[in-house]
């Protein structure tokens, strides 16, 4: 090898070292940047979320507000609606008892005129009205009797009422009197009026015994009084 191309390489050790502190340096100074700039980022991104959830929060409060307002005005409807159906339950109840009301005075407003102004009916003691209604048990009947005085009230009358029942029991006919069936007090119907009197009790039929028809005596007792009434009505009366 000639003398004239030879070349010379010096190894310098500082240099070696100071490029690669620099590299590194750069490097460093590279990657801080990134992570600033992906910090920069994430903390937009983060606080747009966080905007973003402070606006959802507000909606579902204010809808839960709306649905809490919903559901109270939902239960003053189911109330109002509540105490309209009451009220008509009231209303038909008042209403139905109004009508019973009338009808009962209807009733009796012609019970007494047909004592006050009998029209044609001749003076005297009168069955005015029988009634019979069964019981809770079996065999066992309500009766209602009224007795009024037609075109005679100056004085009292006054008597005994006699009642039989009719029927058949085991295939024969049969007489049950009043004092054999009546239940409670059998003591015997006395009356004593100038215009009207009203007896109501129970009676009560044997088992095996199906009534036919009833009869009512009237026997007036004492001087002065109207002649006795016997009337027989079929069965229920």
């Amino acid at each position: 090898m000639e003398a004239g191309n030879r070349k010379i390489l010096m190894y310098r050790p500082a240099e070696v070292w100071l490029a690669i502190g620099v590299g590194t340096l750069l490097l460093a100074f590279a990657a801080y940047l990134v992570f600033q700039l992906g910090k920069q980022q994430a903390g937009a991104e983060l606080q747009q979320l966080q905007h973003q959830r402070g606006l959802l929060d507000q909606q579902v409060e204010r809808q839960q507000g709306e649905l809490m307002t919903l559901r109270e005005q939902h239960a003053v409807l189911e109330r109002a609606s509540e105490i309209d159906r009451q009220v008509s339950l009231e209303l038909r109840d008042d209403f139905a008892r109004v009508q019973s009301e009338v009808l009962e005075l209807r009733k009796e407003l012609a019970f007494y005129r047909g004592i006050v102004s009998p029209g044609e009916a001749e003076p005297g003691l009168r069955i005015q009205s029988f009634h019979l209604e069964p019981a809770a048990q079996e065999g066992e009947f309500h009766y209602d009797l009224t007795l009024a005085q037609v075109k005679r009230n100056d004085r009292f009358v006054r008597g005994v009422v006699e009642m039989e029942v009719e029927g058949v029991e085991d295939g024969l006919t049969k007489l049950l009197p009043f004092a054999t069936i009546v239940a409670g007090d059998s003591k015997a119907l006395r009356f004593r009026f100038r215009y009207f009197q009203r007896f109501a009790g129970r009676i009560q039929l044997p088992d095996r015994f199906q009534p036919t028809r009833v009869t009512i005596r009237l026997s007036p007792r004492g001087k002065g009084q109207p002649r006795g009434v016997e009337r027989t009505l079929e069965w229920p009366a």
